[in-house]
């Protein structure tokens, strides 16, 4: 993640120059600007591609076109979403899909001709392109299963075939731009609310640059206000509202309700992170929350936007990465 930061550095330095000209507006439309600067990081990031995001063209961008049409936000698109967390076994004997084909056809031309250009081999871009070629070589991939975590057989084996890649592509593309989009939105709507906080942010940020003469990894940790503004920004705003998981065994809650195995659970992320129970004044944006004893004192599971556990995003520190690299 580390040797990443350098490619996201380059797409900051490419939406310093679009803000230039869009000072001169009287208004900015900020949710289609931060896609458009986030999916220029995803593609640079994990495919090592310009995907030219960031050119205010007239709409004709292929990236931009293939965001728009995995986050589709139709009726019929959304009663898909919902039937599919609910009973996935019947919307996939009804042969139904999660996207239309032309979305994983992308991918998969995509991902051939970014291999053709690397010649099939390793460049050490640190990419996801890189990992995805170490998969392809080594054919099979062996992980965890959850299936009976108390039996000693706890590994699966998946042979790796361009069917698999391609849909690793489509969740880092997807989960890539959108999540950090979203929530760099609304970080800034609620600077925009609170401009006691966004002078403290600012003030924050030209202090590390009177000490750094540009961006680092470690910008993360010296900052810490715009991190807690960050943290702040995912509990009012989760990016997922609901987590859903398929319990592997059976769980008696605290109540008495007895939790069967095999039984989908749907987890109200939004609704916990809103509760005054867990905290107070839950409607106010206080990034201090997440500073000093007040972030030691927060209940576990109370604050999980990016989910908790083994399955937890696996671009936790990739979002929390741009969101500062952009601040």
């Amino acid at each position: 993640m580390k040797k990443m930061f350098y490619l996201i550095e380059e797409c900051s330095d490419n939406l310093d120059k679009v803000l230039v000209d869009l000072s001169k507006q009287p208004s900015v439309e900020v949710r289609a600007l931060m896609s458009r600067f986030t999916i220029d990081c995803i593609g640079s990031c994990a495919f090592g591609v310009n995907t030219k995001a960031m050119k205010l063209d007239d709409g004709s961008n292929p990236f931009v076109k293939i965001g728009q049409k995995i986050f589709d936000a139709s009726n019929i698109r959304g009663f898909k979403v919902v039937s599919r967390v609910i009973w996935p076994s019947i919307f996939y004997n009804l042969g139904f899909k999660a996207f239309p084909s032309e979305i994983p056809e992308f991918f998969s031309k995509l991902l051939t001709n970014v291999f053709e250009q690397r010649q099939y081999k390793n460049l050490g871009r640190h990419d996801f392109v890189d990992l995805v070629l170490g998969l392809r070589n080594d054919k099979f991939i062996t992980g965890d299963s959850i299936s009976n975590l108390k039996s000693e057989k706890k590994k699966i084996t998946l042979e790796v075939d361009h069917d698999l890649l391609t849909a690793q592509c489509m969740l880092f593309f997807a989960a890539g731009f959108e999540t950090s989009a979203t929530t760099l939105s609304f970080m800034l709507f609620e600077m925009a609310k609170n401009p006691e906080i966004q002078k403290r942010v600012l003030h924050e940020v030209d202090d590390y640059f009177s000490k750094n003469d540009k961006l680092s990894y470690e910008c993360v940790s010296e900052t810490p206000f715009l991190d807690a503004c960050i943290n702040e920004t995912l509990r009012l705003y989760p990016v997922v509202g609901v987590l859903t998981r398929e319990l592997v065994e059976y769980y008696k809650l605290p109540s008495g309700v007895l939790l069967n195995k095999g039984m989908r659970i749907h987890i109200p992320v939004q609704h916990t992170q809103r509760n005054s129970e867990h905290f107070p004044d839950p409607d106010v944006f206080r990034p201090e929350r997440f500073m000093g004893d007040e972030k030691e004192n927060i209940k576990p599971f109370t604050y999980m936007p990016f989910g908790e556990g083994p399955r937890t995003c696996i671009r936790m520190r990739f979002a929390k990465m741009q969101a500062s690299s952009r601040s």
